[in-house]
């Protein structure tokens, strides 16, 4: 029988996701395990019709893939992306997939793509370090500073001024920086698994920690707001995400895009995913 394992690690252990789809999946008597990439050595073979056979210690931790399984993943740990890699050139299915899952960690080129598909954004600029960003016009300031890649709002810096950059520690090499665009600390984030969308209202992440956060506030899903997801789902190839957005006065502007989210607020999501996961693995592969 065809099985569903979820690629994850230790820092989402305690989180709502991955172990909510886990437990919606075993509801309905579905073959799911999960396996910490943190914990995995993997072996890379050769042999044609088989997978790399993730160890641990001298014994397996997780039994060789087949070309019927499917591998979901939500990690962003360097390794579980490499074994999630390795598994789709094997015939392995997976959601989402690695190239998608790439793309919106590297955040350079993400910006690239979002542009390219015609998605509103903040104005934004890319440089090898901070310090080249001294010579931009008045009009283009306060700035946030990001990382190449990004996670969780971590490392982003707001710098008001050319001066500020002067003494601004940066260890990240590139930097990609967007005109700050105050919405008195409120972002809208959207959710989508396949074609449903969902929409929260919560605080702004460079507010305070995302364990800080209280609850969010559900949203109607606008036309516009639909729109622009699935825009965003469509410019990368994602399955599940999540969409930042500011709702600035000009209209919603997104600021990021990632690969399966926490789903935070949305009571319905482990089942919907399931049924996105289950459609996937029941659904006929043709040579």
């Amino acid at each position: 029988m065809n099985r569903v394992v979820v690629l994850t690690d230790s820092r989402y252990l305690g989180q709502r996701m991955p172990g909510a789809l886990i437990e919606a999946l075993r509801a309905r008597d579905m073959p799911a395990v999960s396996a910490r990439a943190d914990r995995l050595v993997a072996e890379v073979r050769a042999e044609e019709g088989t997978a790399p056979e993730p160890v641990w210690g001298m014994r397996r931790a997780l039994p060789a893939l087949r070309p019927g399984d499917l591998v979901v993943p939500r990690t962003r740990n360097a390794f579980a992306l490499s074994l999630l890699a390795q598994a789709q050139l094997r015939g392995v299915r997976t959601v989402n997939r690695w190239e998608a899952v790439q793309a919106v960690r590297d955040k350079p080129y993400a910006v690239l793509l979002l542009a390219r598909a015609g998605v509103p954004a903040p104005r934004t600029f890319l440089a090898d370090r901070p310090g080249a960003l001294a010579g931009l016009p008045g009009a283009a300031w306060p700035l946030l500073l990001k990382p190449p890649y990004g996670d969780n709002g971590h490392g982003i810096v707001r710098v008001d001024s050319p001066r500020e950059l002067e003494r601004l520690p940066w260890s990240e090499g590139m930097v990609l920086a967007q005109q700050y665009v105050d919405v008195a600390g409120v972002d809208v984030k959207l959710y989508g698994a396949g074609e449903r969308v969902w929409a929260v209202r919560r605080p702004s992440p460079l507010l305070a920690p995302a364990e800080e956060w209280p609850e969010p506030v559900p949203l109607p899903v606008t036309r516009e707001l639909r729109t622009l997801a699935l825009a965003c789902r469509d410019a990368f190839g994602l399955d599940l995400y999540g969409v930042d957005v500011l709702p600035s006065p000009d209209g919603p502007l997104v600021v990021d895009v990632n690969d399966f989210p926490n789903y935070t607020g949305i009571a319905e999501a482990p089942d919907v995913v399931a049924d996105l996961v289950e459609s996937r693995l029941t659904e006929v592969v043709h040579p």
